[in-house]
């Protein structure tokens, strides 16, 4: 009976974690995360493959350059917005996921800058476990999403999570956000800025016509 207890302990210990426990992708312990170098995706559980894994990577590091609006009056949108991506069987924490939310933004092992004046403290964070999304945003109140964007995100792709299909399901969602984002983004855009660069640009065109 105690060997059982012990058994089902490590069981357990294996497919829930904490935000205590959880690995981080930028410390020393990062391998641990499935990655095979300090980046912002976690996946201790092996939801993904290798290679699966890393084109997560590449499109998470890839969101801050793509959402980047360097005409914005807002600061740290010229600057883009950092995503972290968190992957785990269970919630991490037991706290947390009950309205749809993680703790990913605010742990205490936070994957990004503490700083809460410096724009690199900006992020937008994904937790996807086997039965679903759940989302935090440590974020300048210009630059929030609304409630209703972030719950038809992954209404869609339901059928990918009925069949496990965690590496397009997650793809789907990161573009989609991405593009809520940019457009969320542009309308703080400064409109004398770009008409000042397509004069410049027009007039550029001109002098290589002459």
């Amino acid at each position: 009976m105690f060997k059982f207890l012990i058994l089902t302990c490590l069981i357990i210990k294996t497919h829930s974690w904490t935000w205590k426990d959880y690995p981080s992708p930028r410390g020393p312990d990062y391998s641990e995360c499935g990655v095979s170098r300090p980046t912002y995706v976690c996946d201790p559980d092996g939801m993904l493959t290798d290679q699966e894994r890393e084109e997560i990577v590449h499109m998470v590091e890839d969101f801050k350059e793509k959402t980047k609006r360097p005409n914005s009056n807002v600061p740290c949108m010229r600057e883009g917005l950092r995503l972290v991506v968190a992957l785990a069987k269970d919630k991490i924490g037991r706290e947390d996921g009950w309205n749809g939310t993680t703790k990913l933004c605010f742990n205490d092992r936070k994957w990004t800058s503490l700083y809460t004046t410096d724009c690199d403290s900006v992020v937008q964070g994904i937790e996807l476990n086997s039965d679903g999304f759940r989302v935090c945003y440590s974020l300048r109140w210009l630059m929030t999403l609304n409630y209703d964007e972030y719950k038809q995100l992954g209404y869609a792709d339901e059928v990918h999570l009925e069949n496990k299909n965690y590496f397009v399901l997650l793809k789907n969602y990161i573009e989609n956000m991405r593009m809520l984002y940019i457009n969320r983004f542009s309308i703080f855009d400064n409109p004398d800025v770009s008409n000042e660069e397509k004069s410049s640009l027009q007039s550029s065109n001109k002098l290589e016509e002459l």
